[in-house]
């Protein structure tokens, strides 16, 4: 077990904002015994907060971590292939659907956090499912698909509050994971790109949520150009609600993880499906059963052997692409 590490004893007993800013800079005045808090739920944050690791299951793919946050406990998913970039093969997305499903059903469990090891959040799709998708067949196609549609579904649909940290790169698949989470904190240095299109594919699965995520006329530009886009300009689109310095992410987001604390875990549910019925249109599974086929004509289809497999070239992994210059041929 961790070594337990105490946040500040003295955060603010006055608004929600105040509360996370002391939590990140340090405390002011107050809950020292000679005031009382303003607020029942102050009376909470007032008292030194308890953050220890209670277990961890690692698998060859991804590291889950529950950790206690006072009385509460965070469910830590941890995609954990550095070496590869943090590349998405099916057997990873097999995982983390899982264990998505498995933290969102455990009653102790109040908020998620979907992070990565190493320096790049997710480089896209792993070279080698990209190799076995050039040559699959139209039903293997929409197989792949389909799993990665769950993948976004069951983060987009997820009862409790999830956040995504990012640092790195964050490519196709892994830009729409950030897209499908309620939150995302991202380091200053964050690039973000549907390198798909480069390779003879459009980014069909992640459409919904990104469009849902920053708009349909900033996805037509985006899409269709494939320029990176930088934490900050993700940022303005509505991808990312906070930009910090790398070291700081951790500390942000136990401030976040703090504030979401102190809410009614029912209500918040009661928030997050009712937004989700507002912004999804009514013909949300159509719109993702036509994703899905898009996805996999493209996948299945000769613009990817065209493109991504001339014979003077092999199919250079994505996330190797990323690693050595964004696009640039790597050695």
């Amino acid at each position: 077990m961790a070594t337990a590490r105490r946040l500040p004893s003295r955060l603010a007993c006055r608004s929600p904002v105040s509360r996370i800013g002391q939590a990140l800079h340090g405390a002011g005045s107050g809950c020292n015994g000679k005031q009382a808090p303003a607020h029942p739920a102050d009376a909470i944050l007032c008292q030194p907060m308890e953050i220890t690791m209670t277990a961890r299951v690692n698998s060859p793919c991804i590291d889950i971590e529950m950790k206690n946050h006072g009385l509460s406990r965070v469910g830590w998913i941890w995609i954990n292939r550095p070496i590869d970039g943090n590349a998405i093969d099916r057997s990873m997305v097999q995982e983390i659907i899982r264990a998505v499903a498995s933290l969102n059903k455990n009653p102790e469990v109040r908020v998620i956090v979907l992070a990565a090891r190493g320096e790049s959040f997710s480089c896209g799709i792993e070279s080698g499912w990209l190799h076995a998708q050039a040559s699959a067949s139209m039903n293997d196609a929409l197989d792949d698909a389909r799993k990665l549609a769950q993948l976004l579904q069951v983060l987009a649909e997820c009862e409790k509050p999830t956040i995504a940290r990012v640092q790195g790169n964050a490519v196709g698949i892994g830009a729409g994971m950030i897209a499908a989470c309620d939150i995302c904190i991202a380091a200053d240095h964050v690039r973000f790109t549907m390198v798909d299109d480069n390779l003879g594919m459009a980014p069909a699965v992640i459409t919904p949520h990104l469009v849902r995520a920053i708009g349909a006329r900033q996805c037509q530009r985006y899409f269709q150009t494939n320029e990176q886009l930088t934490a900050a300009r993700a940022a303005e689109l509505g991808l990312v609600h906070e930009v910090v310095a790398p070291e700081a992410l951790d500390k942000h987001i136990t401030a976040l993880i703090a504030s979401l604390l102190l809410g009614d875990a029912q209500a918040q549910q009661a928030s997050s499906k009712l937004i989700r019925a507002i912004a999804v249109a009514p013909g949300a599974a159509d719109m993702t059963a036509d994703a899905v086929r898009v996805g996999a004509r493209l996948r299945a289809g000769p613009s990817l052997r065209a493109r991504a497999l001339p014979a003077e070239r092999p199919l250079l992994s994505v996330h190797r692409i990323v690693l050595d210059g964004w696009m640039q041929e790597a050695d």
